[in-house]
């Protein structure tokens, strides 16, 4: 009985956080709801959503170790594609700086292309690692 309890008053916190949530996206982008330009909340909330998303599929790996995509990771020529990426990666990191705009140095551009690139690198270890 104690599990049925424990069980409902986490979906309840779930439920709760969700709506803290909500109200933080909101608050954060609140200018943005203002000048009209739903485009940039809407896109926020769904780039969340996939890095969630991600993040969920690699903390899930270690329960299921024979995945495909796993495999094709540590793959020998994987290590050339994430080497690639990084390149490229640095390259529009650069380009994206020497733009010089506000959004790009310090917002919500330079926090996603962090992001990415944390990825990147931590692909191409796993890819060099995996052999």
């Amino acid at each position: 009985m104690t599990l049925d309890r424990l069980r409902n008053l986490g979906f309840v916190l779930a439920f709760l956080l969700l709506g803290v949530m909500l109200f933080s996206l909101y608050g954060s982008f609140r200018s943005a709801i203002e000048d009209g330009n739903w485009i940039a909340f809407l896109g926020g909330i769904l780039m969340g959503a996939v890095m969630v998303a991600i993040l969920i599929v690699i903390m899930l790996v270690p329960d299921r170790r024979e995945v495909g995509w796993v495999k094709a990771l540590t793959n020998v020529n994987t290590r050339y594609l994430f080497g690639g990426l990084i390149v490229v990666w640095i390259l529009v990191m650069g380009f994206l700086a020497s733009l010089a705009l506000p959004a790009t140095q310090e917002g919500g551009l330079a926090l996603i292309g962090m992001f990415a690139g944390i990825f990147i690198f931590l692909g191409f270890v796993w890819s060099v690692i995996g052999e």
